[in-house]
């Protein structure tokens, strides 16, 4: 096999997708060729930049724990057989694809909620004041919010991360009015917007956006907007747990 020959086949080589004879062929050729020994090093590096820089994509709460009931009403009937679990493996592959329908189909509506977010974040203590209610007591917290706008947030602590919550305001955030919680580290502030899952649940999403992180998810108690300055690893990890709680009241980490 010659360079040119094997060159059209590195992409599927690196897949594993090669006919049993051909991947023969490849590896052969790659002992003695370093110039497309250093192809299929680069289409490796490509696909792991790619997978490691590609965004996160979760389903709404709603389809997941649809997807989860049904599993588990599968688990929980006796097996008739290898034709039944035949069956059962299809169905299953029928609801994954539909939720990958949905997903793909679904409008990023995370984005645009990002945006005004940040702005909001920037603007704070300047054009719009830093909090209206200054208090670290969600049972102060919870009933002010629930005056002003009939909806009281969870209650979210975030002291193993060093955050202290400061105080809470109202902002306009998707043309409503939602819960701004402000949390402060040393000089570092954390902002959690939220507002209840009814009204247009969002999907997961994280993004990058005018030097600020931003992390957009929804469980069973509410949508929520995180942004943040200072890119702390910690609070990913937050947000993968939290927005896995299922409606558990108050929540501590």
């Amino acid at each position: 096999m010659n360079c040119d020959l094997a060159s059209l086949n590195l992409d599927a080589f690196v897949d594993g997708e090669l006919e049993p004879g051909v991947e023969r062929a490849v590896e052969e050729h790659l002992r003695d060729c370093l110039a497309c020994q250093n192809t299929v090093w680069e289409i490796r590096e490509f696909g792991s930049l790619f997978r490691r820089r590609a965004p996160r994509f979760k389903a709404p709460l709603q389809l997941r724990a649809r997807v989860l009931s049904i599993t588990q009403r599968w688990r929980a009937k006796p097996s008739f057989g290898v034709l039944r679990n035949a069956w059962i493996g299809a169905a299953a592959v029928l609801v994954l694809g539909a939720m990958a329908g949905f997903l793909a189909s679904a409008p990023d509506h995370g984005k645009e909620l990002s945006k005004e977010a940040v702005v909001d974040y920037s603007q704070s203590g300047s054009a719009a004041p830093l909090v209206e209610l200054a208090s670290a007591d969600f049972g102060v917290l919870k009933p002010w919010f629930s005056n002003k706008i009939g909806f009281a947030p969870p209650t979210i602590d975030l002291r193993n991360y060093g955050y202290e919550v400061t105080g809470g305001r109202v902002a306009l955030l998707g043309k409503r009015s939602v819960v701004t919680l402000v949390y402060k580290r040393a000089n570092e502030v954390l902002r959690i917007y939220c507002w209840p899952p009814n009204q247009e649940p969002v999907g997961y999403s994280q993004r990058l956006m005018d030097g600020c992180r931003v992390y957009v998810w929804s469980n069973s108690e509410c949508n929520y907007v995180l942004v943040e300055r200072c890119d702390d690893p910690k609070i990913s990890q937050f947000v993968d747990s939290f927005q896995d709680q299922s409606g558990a009241g108050a929540v501590s980490y």
